[in-house]
């Protein structure tokens, strides 16, 4: 779990430059939104104008009563009615056509953004903290476009072509009407300024919530049988809680809203009220236009209430885009060099020259590394838990960039070849075999693009995963579920060795890849790694030495050095951590470890 679940998180405010980075994506369809603009502008004015021509009812009402006038005005107000809705709806699709075509270039950015972002990026970030940024934030903002952005967008106009139709009536009504928007503004502005800082809150609050959730969900197995299910369920309500309260100040805004907006109202018509009948009295201001007058008093609130009862929205998702856009502004820590060149194919001779290596500044973890892998080498890597070993599988495959040193694959230094060009010469079976949710074959292709159904076929039966493909309920068309749940561990290992061996590389990493079996398994996919290896320069990274005693070099890491390397038999001979950590392991097996000891003796024996 991250800290920021436990530990406390300062309140941040929106930041600067988010609104108007957030619109750009607008922009993208400036055609359709400025006709939207319009559309609204003409469905609000002949709204508005609607009200207008009731004042004119109510004067011909008081005056002339003349049928054939108020005919020809209720056949006006009819076609205006009719051009409002016209325009309004089309107006408004036009408007949900650019927010989501906003949204969809978001949502794409992102994720192909984060697609280039290095390992350190996400050592940083808990998995649930990113899937918040880019589900919960990425809401955020879909609730601000699903309908508040239109109203807000039309409010806006609505406002301005009320006071405008205000001041054509009466310019002193009109004056005192508006007085009550500049008060408004102030309280909402007041409000806004306290509850912005919590929005942010909420948002970091339910990162934490989702990454324990998370956490808690995927180690169920071990929450039952350590009988935790109660401790995990307080300290969800623990952070939920805190969700909770963070929700009720930033949503102080919404709860003054309505009664604002409601005095606001009362207080306009009143005032409008006073003067108008002072007006009335005085006979400059007939009875119809103080009717639209007074009309117009409610509608120009009825915008303010928009505006600031979708407030909440815009904060929202104001704070939920400037989360999104500090990913966006996440460069990655392994760059290709200008001009770096694609590395051609190679033969798999790696050369690690005093190589330093530290994941956190001033913190080193490799230290001095050197060693040689001739083209067809295997090689084993062992040592103590945290020693180092992943670490020279990190940086050969250049996930993170060292700090100093060499790294040379076919003499050539990777730092100055395209990374993509060197991945894809690099052949990767994980200790936990990773499969998607899509189709056997598709997950086969996944290796190297263009991959036949063929080979596809061929790598799977030199894996010995064919015959058990074939039995499944579609064969390789067989959609695979979460990751591979519907097939044994076993069997999704060997599906990863048939796709490492579909990407055809020279160079081989096997992290752990027969830890999480039985033996019989363990046997079946050492046979397929065997096949795997031929002609490509491995690296096995293992806890149990048998996987890699048979190995041409063995480097022994031990708190970021290599302290020892050769073959099995030497390092026997040496006497020295190796030989501790298998003697260690194969404690109970000494006929097997005594045969090694005297074939080993002999040998010496027969050198002197």
């Amino acid at each position: 779990m991250s800290d920021a679940a436990t530990g406390p998180v300062k309140e941040k405010k929106v930041r600067k430059g988010t609104l108007g980075r957030l619109m750009k994506y607008l922009l993208l369809q400036k055609g359709k939104l400025l006709i939207s603009l319009v559309l609204l502008t003409i469905g609000t004015f002949t709204f508005l104008s609607i009200n207008l021509l009731l004042g004119d009812v109510i004067n011909i009402l008081v005056t002339t009563k003349d049928i054939r006038s108020l005919i020809n005005i209720a056949l006006i107000m009819g076609g205006l009615s009719v051009i409002t809705l016209i325009c309004l709806y089309i107006g408004f699709r036009f408007i949900t056509d650019v927010t989501q075509n906003a949204l969809f270039k978001l949502r794409q950015e992102i994720f192909e953004h984060m697609q280039t972002l290095s390992l350190r990026f996400f050592d940083k970030q808990p998995i649930g903290e990113l899937m918040s940024r880019v589900t919960n934030d990425m809401d955020t903002i879909n609730n601000l476009f699903q309908a508040p952005f239109g109203l807000t967008l039309q409010s806006a106009i609505m406002l301005v072509l009320t006071i405008m139709a205000l001041f054509s009536l009466s310019p002193l009504l009109a004056g005192v009407a508006v007085v009550v928007i500049p008060i408004l503004a102030v309280f909402v502005a007041v409000l806004a300024h306290v509850s912005s800082p919590s929005f942010t809150m909420l948002q970091i609050r339910l990162g934490d919530l989702n990454g324990v959730m998370e956490e808690t969900l995927e180690g169920q197995r071990t929450v039952i049988s350590n009988r935790h299910q109660r401790t995990s369920s307080e300290k969800e309500a623990s952070i939920s809680t805190e969700v909770s309260r963070a929700g009720e100040r930033a949503h102080i805004l919404a709860l003054f809203i309505t009664p604002l907006c409601l005095m606001a109202s009362f207080i306009s018509i009143a005032i409008v009220a006073v003067f108008g009948v002072k007006m009335l009295v005085a006979g400059t201001i007939t009875i119809g236009a103080l009717s639209s007058a007074i009309s117009y008093c409610l509608l120009f609130v009825l915008p303010l209430f928009f505006i600031f009862f979708n407030y909440n929205f815009w904060l929202s998702a104001m704070v939920g885009a400037g989360r999104i856009f500090e990913i966006l502004d996440s460069q990655p820590d392994v760059k290709d060099k200008p001009g770096a060149k694609e590395l051609p194919p190679v033969t798999g001779h790696i050369v690690f020259k005093d190589v330093n290596f530290s994941y956190v500044p001033g913190r080193r973890v490799m230290k001095e590394a050197n060693f040689e892998a001739k083209p067809g080498m295997r090689i084993g890597l062992c040592g103590p838990t945290g020693a180092g070993k992943s670490t020279i599988i990190n940086i050969l495959t250049r996930y993170y960039d060292i700090d100093s040193g060499e790294i040379l694959v076919d003499g050539i230094n990777i730092a100055d070849i395209l990374q993509d060009s060197l991945r894809k010469q690099i052949g990767v079976v994980l200790q936990e075999p990773i499969l998607f949710t899509d189709t056997v074959m598709n997950n086969l292709k996944y290796a190297r693009e263009g991959a036949t159904n063929d080979e596809c076929i061929a790598a799977a039966k030199a894996a010995d995963c064919d015959e058990f493909v074939k039995r499944l309920p579609h064969g390789y068309d067989t959609v695979l579920i979460d990751g591979g749940a519907n097939l044994s561990q076993g069997q999704r290992q060997l599906l990863t060795i048939a796709r490492a061996m579909i990407a055809q590389p020279k160079m081989l990493i096997l992290d752990e890849a027969t830890s999480n079996v039985d033996t019989r398994t363990e046997k079946v996919i050492q046979g397929a790694i065997r096949k795997l290896q031929e002609g490509v320069t491995s690296f096995s990274i293992a806890h149990r030495l048998s996987t890699i005693k048979d190995s041409d070099k063995i480097l022994v890491v031990d708190d970021g050095a290599i302290v020892e390397q050769g073959d099995h038999d030497h390092l026997m001979a040496m006497r020295g951590l190796y030989y501790n950590l298998y003697m260690s392991q194969y404690k109970g097996k000494i006929g097997e470890v005594l045969d090694d000891i005297i074939a080993i003796n002999k040998e010496s024996a027969g050198a002197v």
